[in-house]
């Protein structure tokens, strides 16, 4: 009686670890939702000395109440793609997290939520070439 006991108990056990390790491989499984390609506009972007992997937009709300920014993951001189550029301004402006009419017009934290799972591109010319800057969506309260 003992042994049929413990063998429920073991096979219990064993189906749970189971059912755990299914659930966490599929959350590591997370997929990237897709490529975006924004045109690096140096009237748009901020970049301060002291934090130069960090690129600011001037929509941001700011470290205080919680501020949206990239931050850089690498540069790349020769990609190839076939997808266009975007405005990083105008896709900003006419996303669901900016409002006109709000004080703090852009929600940082909901941009930088939604830009999570995407792999991002600055593209910036110099000298008639494109440099490919990879970076992440970020957000920081000071």
């Amino acid at each position: 009686m003992k042994s049929k006991f413990k063998n429920i108990i073991l096979k219990t056990n064993i189906s749970l670890l189971f059912v755990v390790m299914i659930s966490i491989n599929l959350q590591a499984q997370k997929k990237v939702k897709d490529t975006l390609f924004f045109t690096y506009d140096s009237n748009y972007i901020t970049i301060y000395p002291e934090n130069p992997n960090y690129y600011y937009i001037k929509d941001g709300s700011g470290a205080r109440v919680g501020g949206f920014y990239f931050t850089e993951v690498q540069k790349i001189k020769n990609y190839k793609t076939k997808k266009r550029e975007i405005g990083l301004k105008e896709f900003i402006r006419s996303s669901k997290f900016y409002d006109e009419n709000r004080r703090l017009k852009l929600r940082d934290y909901e941009l930088s939520d939604y830009l999570e799972d995407y792999v991002i591109f600055l593209v910036k010319t110099e000298d008639g070439k494109k440099k490919y800057i990879q970076v992440e969506a970020s957000f920081e309260i000071e």
